[in-house]
């Protein structure tokens, strides 16, 4: 309630009532309601925990009143059973099995007792006494279940709850027993009520088949679960009054276990009293707090009123100042008196000198970024907004270009943010001075934006090579020369799309292709390239799922080693059998897997099962595992090779790690750490792809690999182009200098291993002798070719090889990357 008070004062708050004597007088009085309603709540809580003190003890009270009843009713019953067992006809009735005197006897017993059920059990636990069959059944083992000379107890016979009392008759010795059924019914409940001081309902609770606590009699309704929560599955919580919920409202409520055969409490009596009940004496009480505290509102509120109007007299003319200045006029205050409205006064005029000054420098930080001082993002946005609306009316075309650096990063982690920052204030007065006919903007980081409006069509791809071919040499910096690029994104409206939205997001696309093409270009929009997108995050959420269910594998390309004329190992390449596409090609998968970070898992996961398979084979055959640069600069990645490694029990000489030369993009220092430590451990390194993509010779230098992979775009065309072989030739002795290995992939056909040979590669892999094969097709290899070490002398040799790998139909593409 005071959090709903609270809101309500700062609704009127942002009224902005137009006397200030009105708020004043409902801020006093604002305040005045809180203290009163703090009091008020304060009286109620100590009402009702008063009355709530008082119940309890009278719950306790009655609580043990009954208990006292209930003994002194138990006591009555055995003195009055005791009698009629002692009767000595009554006990020849019982040992000569005399069942109509019984009968007679047990009649005259509960018309002079005021029971309604008395039983007679005899030693062979027959039941003498009217009364339904469940019952009976329960009378009869009622007197074997007692223990330790007691002589009552409650039981739960069906629906019904009874108070059995047993007596035992002896004649001398113990020939049966009198057993009263009290049942605790609604009547005896009734009974109890009028003992008690105060209203108290009482209600008997039994224990169904689950365990739980339901009312046996009275009329009480309560809450499914409430008496479970108050007694306890247990009935540990008993002989404590606390508040539970009932039809209704609430209620004090005490439970007082009645006594069973077992240890475990069957039923339960349950006194209860409303807790209306308990606080309807004090409601005079109550109602005298609330009026008190509307007389003291109605007092504050009139008082506040007349403070408020003397105090707002000297303000009329400070309104009317700020009025004028709203409207965009100077004025000044006359300062009268040096109380606080004539300091107010004085400040006010101070305001109104610099108001104007202030107001336009905040309206352009507000939409233009600080750094460059372009238009941002806000400011971009509605420019684009104006140029669409005007589009749409007269039939014009709107272009959006997204400009984005190459290299950006590498620029701050070599030079420093200070030169970042300067080379984007460069970058901006560029790209500002070659888009005179339209707005740039910085929308975030290194990424600008241009929007053009009434313009030649050739216009945006003028602009956009013009832009790239300023930044074709180096730009000067801080005094750094740097040499730095963009790539650019094309969007043009209303074709590429009739909203800012998607306008811009179609010149992302286009600025991304741009960017997968090399860089340093530009592209136009195509509906593609939107449909692209989507598949794209269509993978990457397949992605995930098929990483949770499993559904990748790998698949093992033989590497044939052509100085020994043998298998020398496998290379490990992942497929992925997707549930409904069927095989996804891991030129489509790979790629995405790197960009969202999966790369990480998958690679994790290749590694080890790769490791685990190749426990299998037979040594010295060693298995190759890709590693993706992104895994690869992972911080745990050691740790992952040590876990594959321990967990499989594979000799780390057998393990091949291949990598590509764009790990050492982003600095060699640290990768060169690693594959060194990965090198003392006894695993080999392999370089893969040479000379297809950021080759240099100072890796070769840096880190001793082990192996050179020769990429299959030199291996084709060797035979028919002289170029390929002396680049194959130039790599083969490169390696030798250097005491490396070389594979050569994608070998084909018997000329190009001829031409291989010739050249004194080391080993190769290729469809001329073996596809990628599954984990069932190499256990067949290498079933079919058990001396591993036996030599293979000519390709005819392989035919088998062959006719394994046709097998499996997949490509032999890389596991994690591409």
């Amino acid at each position: 309630m005071i959090a709903r008070i609270a809101r309500a004062f700062e609704t009127l708050h942002r009224l902005r009532f137009g006397q200030i004597r009105t708020r004043l007088a409902l801020l006093y009085t604002g305040l005045f309601a809180i203290a009163m309603l703090a009091v008020s709540v304060v009286g109620q809580v100590m009402i009702e925990r008063h009355a709530q003190s008082s119940v309890r003890a009278e719950l306790v009270t009655s609580g043990s009143v009954f208990d006292r009843l209930r003994a002194l009713r138990a006591s009555s019953l055995a003195d009055s059973a005791d009698v009629l067992a002692r009767d000595f006809g009554f006990r020849a009735a019982v040992a000569s099995g005399d069942n109509a005197t019984i009968l007679s006897a047990l009649a005259n017993l509960r018309e002079r007792v005021g029971v309604p059920n008395a039983f007679v059990v005899t030693q062979d636990a027959q039941v003498i006494g009217s009364g339904g069959e469940a019952l009976r059944a329960s009378v009869a083992a009622i007197p074997y279940q007692l223990r330790n000379g007691r002589h009552e107890a409650t039981i739960i016979c069906g629906r019904d709850v009874y108070r059995m009392v047993v007596s035992p008759i002896l004649a001398p010795t113990q020939i049966g027993w009198v057993v009263f059924a009290v049942p605790l019914d609604t009547d005896e409940m009734q009974a109890l009520e009028k003992l008690s001081a105060i209203p108290l309902t009482a209600t008997i609770l039994r224990r169904d088949a689950s365990g739980h606590w339901l009312p046996a009699t009275g009329g009480l309704q309560l809450p499914a679960g409430s008496i479970d929560s108050f007694i306890g599955s247990d009935g540990s919580h008993a002989d404590r009054p606390a508040l539970i919920r009932i039809a209704g409202g609430s209620a004090i409520a005490l439970a007082r276990p009645l006594a069973s055969a077992s240890d475990k409490a069957e039923a339960m009596l349950l006194l209860t009293y409303p807790l209306a009940k308990a606080l309807a004496p004090y409601r005079s009480l109550q109602i005298g707090i609330v009026l008190s505290g509307l007389i003291g509102m109605i007092l504050v509120l009139w008082g506040s009123d007349r403070l408020a109007t003397s105090i707002a007299r000297p303000i009329v003319a400070l309104e009317d100042a700020a009025r004028a200045l709203e409207e965009g006029s100077r004025a000044e205050v006359m300062v009268v008196g040096h109380d606080e409205i004539g300091r107010l006064a004085v400040s006010f005029n101070r305001m109104s000198a610099g108001i104007v000054e202030r107001e336009n420098r905040i309206a352009h930080l507000a939409f233009h970024d600080t750094l460059t001082g372009l238009p941002n993002r806000v400011l971009f946005r509605q420019q684009l907004d104006a140029a669409l609306g005007r589009a749409v009316r007269v039939g014009e075309q709107v272009a959006v270009l997204c400009l984005d650096l190459d290299g950006f990063k590498i620029v701050n982690d070599s030079f420093g943010h200070p030169t970042g920052d300067a080379l984007l204030r460069v970058v901006g007065e560029i790209v500002s001075g070659r888009a005179t006919d339209g707005t740039v903007a910085r929308l975030s980081g290194d990424e600008f934006a241009i929007v053009l409006s009434r313009f030649e069509p050739d216009r945006p791809r003028a602009l956009a090579q013009a832009v790239i071919d300023a930044f074709r040499d180096p730009v000067m910096v801080n005094g750094h020369s740097i040499l730095t690029g963009c790539s650019i994104g094309i969007a043009v409206a209303p074709g590429d799309g009739a909203d800012p939205s998607a306008l811009l997001k179609n010149a992302d696309l286009a600025l991304y292709r741009a960017k997968q093409d090399g860089r340093g270009v530009f592209r136009f929009f195509e509906p593609s390239l939107d449909a692209a997108a989507r598949r794209r995050r269509q993978i990457e959420l397949d992605l995930r799922e098929a990483l949770h269910k499993g559904q990748f594998r790998l698949d093992y390309q033989p590497i044939f080693d052509l100085k020994a004329d043998r298998i020398c190992g496998f290379e490990a390449l992942m497929r992925w059998d997707h549930p409904e596409r069927g095989l996804v090609s891991p030129m489509e998968f790979i790629p995405v897997a790197e960009e969202s970070g999966l790369i990480v898992a998958m690679g994790e996961w290749a590694l080890h099962e790769a490791c685990r398979e190749a426990m299998r084979w037979p040594e010295p055959l060693r298995i190759a595992v890709n590693v993706s640069a992104i895994q690869f600069r992972n911080s745990g990645f050691a740790n992952i090779v040590v876990q594959a490694l321990s967990r499989s029990g594979l000799d780390p000489r057998r393990l091949e790690i291949e990598i590509t030369e764009s790990i050492f993009l982003e600095g060699s220092g640290p990768t060169l750490d690693l594959l060194h430590r990965l090198r003392a451990l006894g695993i080999r390194i392999a370089l893969d792809d040479f000379g297809t993509g950021y080759s240099s010779l100072s890796y070769l230098r840096s880190f001793p690999f082990d192996k050179i992979k020769i990429d299959r775009s030199f291996v084709t065309p060797i035979v028919s182009d002289a170029s390929a072989a002396a680049i194959v030739r130039a790599i083969v002795e490169l390696a030798g200098a250097f005491h490396m290995e070389t594979t050569a992939e994608g070998v084909e056909d018997p000329e190009q291993l001829a031409a291989l040979r010739s050249q004194g590669c080391g080993s190769i892999q290729g469809y001329l002798f073996s596809r990628p094969l599954t984990v069932e097709g190499v256990r067949q290899l290498l079933e079919d070719q058990r001396d591993v070490s036996a030599p293979v002398r000519d390709h005819a040799q392989m035919e088998p090889l062959f006719e394994q790998g046709t097998t499996s139909q997949q490509a032999p593409l890389r596991a994690t990357r591409r």
